[in-house]
């Protein structure tokens, strides 16, 4: 099955990073589409709100969790494969830790689309597009719609901005990109302009102006590591746990951006 045979290349990069697909109903998985009307998003910005002691920051962490479970396993799948598993609502479903994060993830049917020299080609599941932009907008309006309803639940629940909430969107697609690429051990900056273009696809559908992170290489002992510098905060420097400005923060000076990310790069090569 070729999408699972991509969501298995992604497991081999990082156990953690990938999807699953068709995992059935048992256990603790919860259909995206069923968040508000079943009452989850409910009990996740309220358990989150406890954590951080501010609704702004649980609004900011519940949308960006489910701003990842839609955007991840897509972009992942276009950086990895050149193919896109459907990103429809009632497609996806996650599985939150015992923390309320949504980090397993899943799509649940075999909806594939391809480009027209993919192997999947010819099979019953695959949608054949004519190139890569026409891949960009299949995956750009079926994103959109998805995390539209998600996102304005949101902030109807929240005061973190629609803006704040789509920009997130916007900084999940770069970070998977390049995250997945280096994994992989392709070109970083490859990935980056891959990224933008699927950026500038789900600008033409979402129903604010999007933000765009800018790229942040990190030059340590073993070569160059390509990250980030976010759209948009994400609040977190307002949690009660008092942790400061994330490394990716756009309001962190890039100076100390760059000591912390260097030194983390220097630890984890290290291990």
């Amino acid at each position: 099955m070729p999408i699972a045979a991509t969501a298995d290349r992604l497991r081999d990069l990082d156990e953690d990073g990938g999807f699953e697909v068709a995992p059935g109903a048992n256990g603790g998985w919860v259909p995206l589409d069923r968040v508000e009307r079943a009452g989850h998003l409910d009990g996740w910005l309220a358990a989150f709100t406890a954590t951080h002691g501010r609704r702004a920051v649980a609004g900011s962490t519940v949308g960006g969790e489910l701003a990842g479970a839609v955007v991840g396993p897509a972009v992942a799948a276009i950086v990895l494969d050149g193919r896109c598993p459907d990103p429809a609502v009632d497609n996806l479903a996650v599985w939150p830790d015992e923390e309320g994060y949504l980090r397993r993830r899943a799509v649940l049917g075999r909806r594939l689309a391809v480009l027209p020299g993919d192997p999947a080609a010819g099979q019953p599941h695959s949608e054949v597009v004519a190139d890569e932009p026409a891949l960009d907008e299949w995956w750009a309006r079926r994103t959109a719609a998805s995390l539209a309803p998600l996102l304005a639940a949101v902030r109807a629940r929240a005061p973190f901005g629609v803006r704040g909430l789509w920009g997130g969107a916007s900084d999940e697609v770069t970070r998977t990109a390049i995250r997945v690429a280096q994994l992989a051990g392709r070109a970083p900056d490859v990935a980056w302009a891959r990224a933008l273009r699927l950026v500038d696809a789900l600008a033409r559908h979402a129903p604010v102006a999007l933000t765009r992170a800018r790229p942040f290489p990190v030059s340590h002992p073993g070569g160059v590591r390509l990250f980030q510098v976010c759209g948009v905060c994400c609040l977190y420097h307002r949690s009660a746990l008092g942790e400061g400005y994330c490394t990716t923060c756009p309001l962190r000076d890039d100076e100390s951006r760059h000591r912390l990310l260097h030194d983390h790069v220097v630890e984890i090569s290290t291990v």
